[in-house]
């Protein structure tokens, strides 16, 4: 009774008072052990301690974990969502859901009806798409059980989504078309339903929620209960950022870009390795300055798969590879989606991938012709014909390749940094001649910024290195036959049978200052090791034989080749052992001084003494005796023993000829 307040006052009779407040305390304690019960029915008995998300200092409550090959975060459950929902729309029959309120909804049960629907819905959205969102209740007209229960949907705008089947539509009158038997009853905020449903059902924190948010009683207590339904035609549920296009600031642009998705986004992506790949379609604009803007971007609707391109000045295709958070970052409306003119929407760790048909109509089209030329790709603005680039973004270094489409579209890379170009051509096992472009552009430098700002207006790609500007290269990759057409001394034309010279490729790395460096790499087969030369060349295409590198790869499990080949260069019996007793690659390293000295010091042995050894140090001279040209000597020394072990063996013979020194070179185990 101490809870209880009786009116003071002259005529007043006090224990008639008090017998109204002990009957209404009585009334709503009634009311709430009834409701109580309600509760009870529907809650599983392992949620006795459940904990509402909106109690002091608890964090919110965690969402539903996804299965391997679920949808991803932001996407409805459907029948084979999990936690605690696996399987429930294929359980249907099992654990028909009953008809529940606000008051008594449990979002963490099993028991999945319409209301559960859109909870997990508005739940799944960004709080800026939960402002934007109703959560609308429908009665139902129908006679007998069907219309003992209403039904629930989103309403966002004008635009209105069933979550419970993933059909949307253009405003609640087609739903009532399609529908009839419904009709609106009222609707509460997004993000108050949210809220509300995040306490423990029939508590009195879901109570202090309804009377706060000042909902009607009636909608309080309307009881609804359309179970989830599946799609017949095996679609899947909208993702709720596709539900309504929403508008993105876009950094050093004036105006915001609008953008959309997929109504099938998650079918529309690939995802590999912790990244995301989507193909992006912006509609552009030309500012004054004449920089390429976009007002609108469509994420999703085609097939990454596809070569992309682009219609004629309008707007431009392009395919994106971001990590997984970034991407969810797009999807929530965090960032704006990347363009690849605007280096400043490119997380880091993001590449974009375009044709030159995607800039047909544009002041770059002129530039990107030229360097197509320069490539001796066809300038034909056509999809999937010509030349693609390729823009990726490293911290603040942002690096533009351009070369065949096919390199492009098959993920072929080009690898600078430490140590000399690389160039791996992904799926594109069908290139065999084709030339690239690169270019890195330090966007923490504004004379790098003013480069890229440059090219995104005329298309011409930087040929010499700046401020700001660095490894600007053009890249040949040729074949055997095509290398000795170059000009260039780049070794022997005849070292082996026709299949091991069909076998080499050339990479031709051509500087701005007009020299040019080679890397080959030589595999012949047969347990015979593999052989990678690097050679510069001045810029009269001369060989700087001082500069050459020979690389050899041993990969044999002979113990004994092993532990020859490891003390023949290290005089190390230890490590000898050591690489006799594991099976790692054995890699050796070698410089033309060094092939010079091991020349010296076979001809000084075999001078001095009449001990048999094997052929193989035989091919590092010509037949006439004389020392071959160091690479040419590695090549036909590699190319000729019968195994390891005999390439082995006669550096050991030369090791031992009583300097009581080990060869030249570095070797290395693993």
């Amino acid at each position: 009774m101490s809870g209880t307040r009786v009116p003071e006052g002259s005529g007043v009779n006090s224990s008639v008072a008090l017998r109204k407040a002990e009957q209404a305390r009585q009334a709503e304690e009634a009311r709430q052990k009834e409701q109580a019960r309600q509760v009870k029915q529907v809650k599983s008995p392992s949620e006795d301690r459940f904990r509402s998300s909106f109690q002091a200092g608890a964090p919110p409550a965690k969402g539903p974990e996804l299965t391997p090959g679920s949808p991803p975060a932001g996407t409805l459950p459907t029948k084979d969502t999990q936690d605690g929902k696996a399987n429930r729309l294929a359980k249907a029959d099992e654990e028909k859901a009953p008809a529940t309120s606000l008051f008594t909804e449990n979002i963490q049960d099993r028991k999945v009806n319409c209301l559960d629907q859109a909870a997990d819905f508005l739940n799944k959205s960004s709080p800026a798409i939960q402002a934007r969102s109703e959560m609308v209740f429908l009665k139902d007209s129908r006679g007998g059980v069907e219309g003992q229960a209403g039904h629930v949907v989103v309403r966002q705008g004008g635009r209105v989504l069933d979550p419970s089947n993933g059909k949307s539509y253009e405003d609640m009158k087609s739903l009532f078309k399609e529908q009839p038997q419904y009709s609106e009853a009222g609707s509460i905020p997004g993000t108050t339903a949210a809220k509300v449903l995040n306490t423990e059902p029939g508590s009195p924190e879901r109570a202090q929620a309804l009377a706060d948010a000042k909902i009607s009683p009636a909608l309080q207590k309307m009881m609804v209960a359309d179970s989830a339904a599946v799609d017949g035609g095996g679609g899947s549920v909208p993702n709720p950022v596709t539900t309504e296009p929403h508008e993105t600031t876009v950094p050093g642009q004036a105006g915001p870009v609008s953008v959309e998705f997929s109504d099938t986004l998650e079918k529309d992506v690939k995802k590999e390795n912790g990244n995301v790949t989507v193909t992006i379609t912006a509609e552009t604009t030309v500012s004054a300055s004449g920089t390429v803007e976009y007002s609108k971007a469509k994420v999703g609707g085609v097939d990454p798969s596809v070569t992309v391109g682009a219609k004629a000045g309008k707007s431009m295709e392009y395919e994106v590879t971001m990590r997984e958070a970034d991407y969810e970052k797009l999807k929530r409306g965090e960032i704006a989606p990347p363009h690849p003119l605007n280096p400043e929407t490119i997380p880091d760790g993001t590449s974009l991938k375009m044709e030159q048909s995607t800039f047909a109509g544009y002041s770059l089209e002129k530039g990107l012709s030229y360097g197509a030329a320069e490539l001796g790709l066809s300038s034909e603005v056509t999809k999937g014909k010509g030349m693609s680039i390729e823009v990726s973004r490293n911290g603040d270094k942002l690096t533009m390749t351009s070369g065949p489409s096919e390199f492009i579209k098959n993920n072929g890379k080009v690898s600078l940094g430490v140590g000399p170009v690389s160039v791996s051509a992904g799926r594109a096992d069908t290139l065999k001649d084709y030339k690239l472009r690169t270019a890195e552009f330090d966007l923490s430098n504004k004379d790098g910024k003013k480069a890229f700002e440059s090219f995104a207006k005329d298309g011409r790609i930087p040929e010499k290195e700046g401020p700001g500007v660095s490894n600007t290269l053009r890249i040949d990759k040729v074949s055997f036959e095509s290398a000795s057409q170059l000009g260039l001394d780049i070794g022997p034309f005849s070292i082996g049978s026709e299949g091991a010279k069909n076998s080499v490729e050339y990479l031709i790395i051509h500087n701005p200052d007009g020299t040019k460096s080679m890397t080959a790499d030589f595999e012949y087969g047969g347990g015979k090791p593999k052989v990678t030369v690097e050679r510069k060349y001045d810029k009269n295409n001369n060989a700087i034989e001082s500069e050459d590198k020979y690389q050899l790869k041993f990969d044999t499990n002979q113990p004994q080749a092993r532990e020859e080949l490891v003390r023949s260069f290290t005089g190390d019996r230890d490590k000898a052992r050591y690489a006799r007793d594991h099976k790692a690659p054995i890699t050796l390293n070698l410089t033309a001084a060094d092939v010079k000295e091991i020349q010296r010091r076979v001809a000084a042995k075999s001078k001095a003494v009449s001990e048999p050894h094997n052929n193989a140090i035989d091919h590092m001279f010509n037949e006439d005796g004389s020392p071959r040209d160091p690479m040419e000597a590695i090549l036909h020394m590699a190319s000729n023993p019968d195994s390891n072990f005999e390439l082995a063996y006669d550096w050991n013979w030369i090791r031992t000829d009583g300097s009581g020194k080990h060869l030249p070179g570095t070797i290395a185990i693993g």
